[in-house]
C-alpha cells in the first residue's frame, strides 16, 4: 500500500491552512489572525490544557515513528 493518499490529504490541509492564514491578513476580513486564535485558546484553563497536549503531541509524533 502506498502512502500517496495520506500525503495528498496533508498537502490539501496545508494549502487550506495557508489560504485561511493569508485571508486573515486581508483588509476587512472576518477571519481571525493566528495570533488572536492562539491568544483565545491560551486564556481558558481547559483550552490551555488542550493546547499544551496538542502541541506536545505534534512535537512528539514525528519522533515516535
Amino acid at each position: 500500500m502506498t502512502s500517496a493518499p495520506s500525503y495528498a490529504v496533508w498537502a490539501l490541509l496545508g494549502l487550506a491552512l495557508l489560504g485561511v492564514w493569508f485571508r486573515s491578513y486581508a483588509a476587512g476580513s472576518s477571519v481571525a489572525r493566528p495570533a488572536v486564535l492562539l491568544e483565545r485558546l491560551a486564556t481558558g484553563p481547559f483550552l490551555r490544557i488542550a493546547l499544551v497536549l496538542a502541541w506536545g503531541w505534534m512535537g512528539w509524533h514525528p519522533f515516535a515513528r
